[in-house]
């Protein structure tokens, strides 16, 4: 009896068509499982290096520690450090932080810069995890002087209004 049941609710259900649609859905169901893939973007460096400057604002030629820290990074790290003129690095350009397989704490270093001038100063960290070929940097702002910052940025250009009333920036060509 059973025998039969089953071999007329499977007839019925072909004949109505449910059955395919019933196994094309358990079969998309898992086909969508399998497929749970989320695109990386851009290509991208995974190293996290995080940073914390000592002070947000110095007087010219007052040193500024810059405390960088990592943490679960699975391959070694390098970090080229790079400055803008005017503003020295009293430490070395080239440090490595090594990966945690032992310890799941995070290693932290410091870093001090001095501004010679006033105005807006860039310290630029090349960080590489050494498992990929490029590198992603990180840039660091130290501001040195009292003034507002409008005061050391610079202008690249004019602004000039048209007849249209739209407002452009008019900035010149050089030839070189």
């Amino acid at each position: 009896m059973k025998t039969l049941t089953v071999f007329l609710s499977t007839a019925i259900s072909l004949l109505l068509g449910t059955a395919p649609l019933t196994a094309c859905a358990q079969q998309s169901e898992a086909h969508k499982m399998k497929q749970s893939y989320q695109s990386p973007g851009k290509p991208g460096s995974k190293t996290a290096i995080n940073y914390k400057v000592s002070k947000e604002r110095v007087a010219v030629g007052e040193p500024v520690q810059v405390y960088l820290t990592t943490s679960n990074i699975k391959h070694d790290i390098t970090a080229r450090l790079q400055t803008t003129d005017n503003l020295i690095l009293s430490s070395d350009s080239l440090m490595t932080f090594k990966s945690g397989t032992q310890t799941q704490q995070s290693e932290e270093k410091v870093i001090t810069v001095i501004p010679q001038t006033e105005g807006i100063h860039l310290l630029t960290i090349y960080a590489k995890d050494l498992s990929v070929a490029y590198e992603k940097p990180i840039a660091i702002q130290i501001v040195a002087g009292d003034k507002p910052i409008q005061d050391y940025l610079e202008i690249n250009g004019t602004l000039e209004q048209q007849d249209d009333g739209e407002t452009v920036i008019s900035m010149p060509a050089e030839e070189k």
